[in-house]
C-alpha cells in the first residue's frame, strides 16, 4: 500500500513521515504548486491534477489517503463519504466536523464545556463570534458585541454558527487514537496566529480570523491531565453517538478563561496544520517514543503496525 494526500495544508508533514517509515507516496498536486513541492524533493510522488476532486475518479485502490483540512474545504464531506477512497480515519467524523449542529451535539455528548450557542441572531444576549460553515481556516468569521451588530454583519443567504465569545487563551490540543497500541496519546499543543486578530496595533474594529500560522505551546502538566481526559471522553462520545471509533489524529480546540475553565468551541477530526510545528517531534511525542516522531511519521508508523497485524480495515471507517 502507498500513502497519499492532496498537496496542501499538511502535505509536507504527511508525505515526509510516510517516506521516513518506508512507504511509497502519492501527492496529488495542482500545476501551480508543483515547483514548490518539487523543491522539497517530492517530485517522484506527484500526480498532477487540475482540481483536487479529480482524485475521486482516479484509481486509488492501493493508496491509503490521509485527510486534512483541505479535503473538507475543497472536496466536501458529502463527496468524500460517497467515495471509494481508502481514507485513514473516520469518514463519518468529517461530516460531523463540517455540520455545526452535529459538531455541537458531539462536543456536548463528550462532556466538554461548550460556549453558549444561539440558534438565531435574535436570541443573542452576549458578545459573540459568528462562523460560516465548513473548514475554511477562519475565513468569514467575525465578532459582534451584541445582537444588533451581529445582524448588521450577517449575510441573509449565508449559513452561520453563533457562539458566545469567551475571553481567554486559545489552546489547540492534538491527539492520536492508536488502535494498534489501544491508547490515546496527547501529541502536542499549539496556538494559532490569526492575521490581524492577533496583531498588537489596529485601526479598525473588524479583525480577521484567517489562520496564517501556528505557535508551539507546552501546557502546565496539571492542565495537560485535564486535556488527556477530554481526549478520551471525546472518543467515547463519538462511539456512543455513532457506534464507531476515531482512528488516528484529531484536535480539540479550546479557550481557557481566567478561572481556568476550559471551553471547547471546535474540533477537527483529522490531522491539523498545528502539528506542522512539531517536526521532527513534540515534547510529548518524544517522551512517548524516545525518537523523532512528527505527526506524519506517527500516522505512517500506525499504518505499518496495522498492516502487519492484518487490521488495516479497522482504521478505514466507515467501510
Amino acid at each position: 500500500m502507498k500513502i497519499g494526500t492532496i498537496a496542501s495544508h499538511s502535505a509536507l508533514n504527511i508525505v515526509s513521515g510516510a517516506k521516513a517509515e518506508g512507504f511509497d507516496t502519492v501527492l496529488y498536486c495542482q500545476p501551480k504548486r508543483r515547483e514548490f513541492y518539487e523543491s522539497f524533493g517530492l517530485g517522484k510522488s506527484i500526480v498532477e491534477v487540475e482540481s483536487f476532486d479529480e482524485i475521486l475518479d482516479l484509481d486509488t485502490e492501493d493508496v491509503i489517503m490521509i485527510p486534512h483540512g483541505s479535503f473538507v474545504a475543497y472536496i466536501g464531506a458529502d463527496k468524500i463519504l460517497k467515495s471509494d477512497l481508502n481514507l485513514y480515519g473516520n469518514k463519518e467524523l468529517l461530516k460531523w466536523e463540517e455540520d455545526r449542529e452535529l459538531k455541537s451535539r458531539l462536543m456536548k455528548e463528550s462532556g466538554l464545556r461548550v460556549p453558549k450557542e444561539f440558534d438565531s441572531a435574535d436570541d443573542i444576549d452576549t458578545p459573540v463570534i459568528v462562523k460560516t460553515y465548513g473548514a475554511a481556516g477562519g475565513e468569514g468569521y467575525f465578532i459582534a458585541k451584541d445582537k444588533e451588530e451581529a445582524i448588521s454583519k450577517m449575510d441573509p443567504d449565508e449559513k452561520y454558527g453563533i457562539q458566545q465569545y469567551v475571553v481567554g487563551t486559545k489552546v489547540f490540543v492534538t491527539y492520536f487514537n492508536s488502535l494498534s497500541k489501544e491508547r490515546i496519546e496527547v501529541f502536542g499543543a499549539d496556538i494559532r496566529y490569526e492575521t490581524d486578530a492577533d496583531a498588537n496595533l489596529r485601526f479598525d474594529e473588524k479583525p480577521s480570523f484567517v489562520v496564517i500560522g501556528n505557535l508551539p505551546l507546552v501546557l502546565r502538566e496539571s492542565t495537560l491531565v485535564r486535556y488527556f481526559n477530554m481526549g478520551k471522553n471525546f472518543v467515547r462520545g463519538f462511539e456512543k453517538l455513532n457506534g464507531e471509533t476515531i482512528p488516528g489524529p484529531f484536535c480539540i480546540e479550546t479557550i481557557i478563561d481566567r478561572e481556568q475553565n476550559i471551553y471547547t468551541f471546535e474540533f477537527s477530526g483529522r490531522i491539523v496544520a498545528g502539528t506542522n510545528i512539531w517536526i521532527p517531534h513534540s515534547p510529548y511525542s518524544y517522551l512517548q517514543f524516545g525518537e523523532k516522531m512528527w505527526m506524519g511519521k506517527r500516522i505512517a508508523r500506525e499504518l505499518k503496525e496495522l498492516i502487519e497485524d492484518d487490521a488495516l480495515e479497522d482504521a478505514l471507517l466507515p467501510k
